[in-house]
């Protein structure tokens, strides 16, 4: 069971491996990590990366290093030039250090989404078992 919220979101991070920058889409937010999507490139894969991460509505950029802990891989169609197939990556990182200002940051902002969600979710849940 999880015991830090989480919340989804919608934006890009910048993934540095091997001192090379690849963009990411970022899916959801904790306060200890964040899911992330980019295609599958086995030459820049490793477990250790460097995050260039946009907290959304805040418009604050942080740093961060995180290993990642899960990657779900899936086909995204095509091939590459060597015949292997085209993935898309899936992966959770978690974040191993940042500047203690910054996960303060990341922290109140999740806190703080996750509270209007469960809000607005607690108004549709009473809204609708009234008028069933």
């Amino acid at each position: 069971m999880r015991q830090r919220p989480r919340i989804p979101v919608e934006g890009l991070c910048g993934v540095v491996t091997h001192k090379e920058l690849r963009h990411a889409a970022v899916l959801d937010l904790s306060t200890l990590g964040v899911r992330l999507e980019r295609p599958f490139d086995p030459t820049n894969a490793s477990r250790t990366v460097q995050l260039e991460l946009e907290i959304p509505d805040i418009d604050e950029i942080f740093w961060a290093t995180g290993h990642v802990t899960h990657a779900h891989l899936r086909p995204m169609g095509g091939t590459h030039a060597n015949g292997q197939p085209r993935l898309w990556c899936t992966a959770g990182i978690e974040i191993d250090a940042a500047a203690s200002r910054e996960l303060r940051i990341l922290r109140e902002y999740v806190y703080e989404k996750r509270r209007m969600i469960d809000e607005n979710w607690g108004w549709f849940s009473t809204a609708a078992s009234t008028s069933a």
